[in-house]
This record gives structure tokens, C-alpha cells and sequence, in this order.
């Protein structure tokens, strides 16, 4: 089996206390986001190096203005080419300073489908998504190809491995799936807690049955859980083993499970609110998490 990584999130800057406070033996690598200036990066980049730890990066890679992601697949032509040009300087920022991987969303905008079950309160709103009738599906697919071979000329040209993690796909879920079947070299990075939202929230979302026809063109899980609430969710929560038989958490775990079954490659960052429990707690996840990405440990090892 190819060596995985497990990762934690290191948002804003590099810090030693969070290190120490949520770090661990298991943990080989740091996901950054919005990070001060470049001199932020590079001693990022240094004390990375110095502990052998590796660090990708999430989209946006500079902080100081409001958290926007690029609509590198709106509708409107000038609005995506914007999206393109800071894709560009992104992905030659992320190889300037050695990131193993730059993350953007895909779609995005993200797109709810004609039918839903419920949409919660904390979901994207009017204007920072599509209604199935403001994309048709010929359109989408125009524009994912032309950004798909967009980003495996970047990837190509800088040297810099290009991940697209997975937002809301409204009713365009074989179309995700092709485009990563056919653009193996661009990595596809599932969200368990989006993934899951999409499921309560949507009609026709069947988790399992695309994480199958996905699994292959994984390089990332983004692992956390969901809490729901009448009419909205708690996300970005540690996954832990009470939520498992509880109808009221998402099915993280089980996500990850059937991943671990059919791509022994993929890497794993833990993008939950690690502060929400104790170390102890915290390392224990860290060692079921394993446990369950070694399938051979599991027998002496149970979860």
C-alpha cells in the first residue's frame, strides 16, 4: 500500500502551540489557507522542510479580505476568466514555496438541483449559487472541459499538482465524474460533511454509489462531521464513534471507510474544530482514523 498521509489544518499562519496542541506522530503534512504575505509562506515552507512534514494549500492562499473563492465555472465568460488569471497566480505561488498540492472548488459556483428534501438555513444562498434553470447541462459541461484542460496546461506548465474539491453538483453528478475519469492528473478532494449535507438535503444524491464510481480519482478526503439541527447543520466536527449509529451526525466514518476499501492512496486532512475535544480524545481519532486506512490493522486493532 502507497504511504498516506494524514493531515491538520493550519489556517492563517504557522503556529507551533497548534502544533504541539493538535499535532501528533501521525500527523505528516498541514493544509494552509489565507496566509498574511509570502514571507508568511516561506517560513511556512521552511519549518515544514525542518520537521519533514508536507503542506497543500486551500484556496485562497493570501488572507486579508473577505474568504472568496474563484467562479471558475460561472456562466459569465469575463467573471470566469477573472477566476482563470487568479487560478494562474495561485497555482505559480503554490510552486514557488513547494506545496504538494493547491486546492480549488469544482463547481463553483456550486449549483442546487431542480428537487430538494430541505435546504438548510446555512446553505449558500440566492447569488452565491445556480438553480438547476440558470445552468443547463451542455453549458456546464462547455465549461468544465475548457477549464479542466485550463488547469492540466497550468499543472503541466508550473509543476504544481492541481486538487478540485467537490461542492454542490445539483443534478450534474455523472458529469463530476467523467470530467476526473477523464483528467486523471487533476486530483479530486471529497468533503464527507458536504458530501453528507448534499444527501439530506437533495433528492437523488446516493453517497455510496458515487463514492464508488469516484474512489479511483481521489488524492484527498477532507474529514470531518455534520451535526443537524431543525433547520440547519453544525459542520466541520470531529468524527468520532458515537456519531455512527446516531441519525442526527453525518456519515463521515462510513464515507471514509468505503474510500479505504477501493484506493489505497488517497491522503486525509481532519478539517474539523479539533478544539472541540480533549487530546486524548483528539488521539484517538487519529488512531481509529488509521486503523481504518490499514485494513490488515483492523483484525488486532478493532475500531
Amino acid at each position: 500500500m502507497s504511504q498516506r498521509r494524514l493531515q491538520i489544518g493550519m489556517w492563517n499562519a504557522f503556529s507551533e502551540e497548534n502544533m504541539e496542541r493538535f499535532g501528533s506522530d501521525a500527523i505528516g503534512g498541514i493544509e494552509i489557507c489565507q496566509y498574511r504575505d509570502h514571507e508568511s509562506l516561506g517560513y511556512t515552507n521552511k519549518v515544514c522542510k525542518e520537521k519533514g512534514l508536507s503542506f497543500g494549500i486551500h484556496t485562497p492562499v493570501f488572507g486579508g479580505q473577505p474568504y472568496r473563492l474563484p467562479r471558475i465555472t460561472s456562466i459569465d465568460r469575463a467573471e470566469r476568466e477573472e477566476a482563470l488569471r487568479r487560478v494562474e497566480c495561485e497555482v505559480r505561488t503554490a510552486a514557488e514555496y513547494g506545496a504538494d498540492y493547491i486546492l480549488f472548488h469544482y463547481p463553483f459556483v456550486p449549483i442546487f438541483p431542480l428537487k430538494t428534501k430541505q435546504v438548510f438555513s446555512n446553505m449558500p444562498k440566492p447569488g452565491e449559487r445556480y438553480d438547476h434553470d440558470q445552468i443547463g447541462a451542455a453549458q456546464l459541461r462547455d465549461i468544465s472541459l475548457e477549464l479542466f484542460d485550463t488547469l492540466c496546461e497550468l499543472q503541466h506548465r508550473y509543476g504544481q499538482r492541481i486538487v478540485l474539491e467537490h461542492d454542490f453538483w445539483g443534478e450534474h453528478e455523472g458529469l463530476l465524474t467523467m470530467m476526473f475519469r477523464e483528467h486523471p492528473e487533476i486530483g479530486l478532494v471529497v468533503d464527507t460533511s458536504r458530501l453528507d449535507i448534499s444527501a439530506r438535503a437533495f433528492h437523488h444524491v446516493e453517497p455510496m454509489r458515487w463514492l464508488e464510481a469516484a474512489a479511483p480519482y481521489v488524492y484527498l478526503v477532507h474529514y470531518s462531521n455534520v451535526r443537524y439541527e431543525p433547520d440547519r447543520f453544525i459542520h466541520h466536527l470531529p468524527v468520532l464513534p458515537e456519531h455512527d449509529d446516531d441519525n442526527r451526525f453525518g456519515d463521515a466514518y462510513a464515507y471514509l471507510a468505503c474510500l479505504a476499501q477501493r484506493n489505497d492512496r488517497f491522503h486525509v486532512t481532519f478539517e474539523h474544530h479539533a478544539s472541540l475535544i480533549d487530546r486524548h480524545r483528539l488521539l484517538e481519532l487519529y488512531a481509529r482514523t488509521e486503523r481504518l486506512l490499514k485494513p490488515s490493522l483492523k483484525e488486532s486493532n478493532p475500531a
